[in-house]
């Protein structure tokens, strides 16, 4: 590789094809770390306790291999520019069910694609929150309250009555927490 060909080879990919794992699993684990730093990702791939990361750090660690050794690119440059999951065939197998009927149980396979970027070390990520918040001015007019005005918002906090809420009995809250498990813990449908 020239140096020109690093300069011009800004992305990298891999893919990983015929996972055994549905694509809804794995798009679960994906959008956690679509667009982030290929360490930061890593990481969370690492200490995710899906088994849909397993696969997807496999295709994410092969696009890094693809970028260090091919590109001689830096590893702490790279992040994640794209990261979709596709459907791949679906193998379908029957399954015994009551009164010798079979039932269809359908067996889906994904491909993952990896798109992995450069990124100069001097350039700023673009998901910063401290970029969104405007800058604050000092006024020196603001800072100086008289003691009148600081003695009228004071009588005025204290006349304010705090609202305050009847004690729940202990049935009412058993009932909730029974509801809320319910609520968490019971299957949705598909309608």
């Amino acid at each position: 590789m020239t140096a020109q060909d690093k300069q011009t080879t800004k992305e990298v990919k891999a893919y990983a094809r015929y996972i055994h794992v549905s694509p809804r699993k794995l798009r679960l684990v994906a959008d956690l770390i679509d667009r982030n730093s290929v360490d930061e990702a890593l990481m969370q791939l690492k200490f995710s306790h899906k088994k849909a990361a397993l696969p997807i750090m496999k295709a994410l660690n092969s696009a890094v291999a693809n970028a260090v050794h091919n590109f001689d690119l830096n590893k702490e440059q790279l992040y994640i520019k794209k990261l979709t999951i596709d459907p791949g065939p679906v193998i379908k197998k029957a399954a015994p069910r009551a009164q010798g009927r079979a039932f269809l149980v359908r067996k889906r396979t994904s491909h993952i694609n990896v798109l992995l970027e450069f990124k100069p070390a001097g350039r700023k990520s673009k998901r910063s929150i401290f970029r969104a918040l405007p800058k604050v001015i000092d006024k020196p007019e603001a800072k100086q309250v008289t003691k009148q005005e600081s003695q009228a918002v004071d009588k005025v906090e204290r006349t304010v009555p705090k609202i305050k809420q009847p004690p729940k009995s202990e049935e009412k809250i058993k009932r909730h927490l029974v509801d809320l498990k319910r609520r968490l813990f019971n299957r949705k449908s598909g309608t």
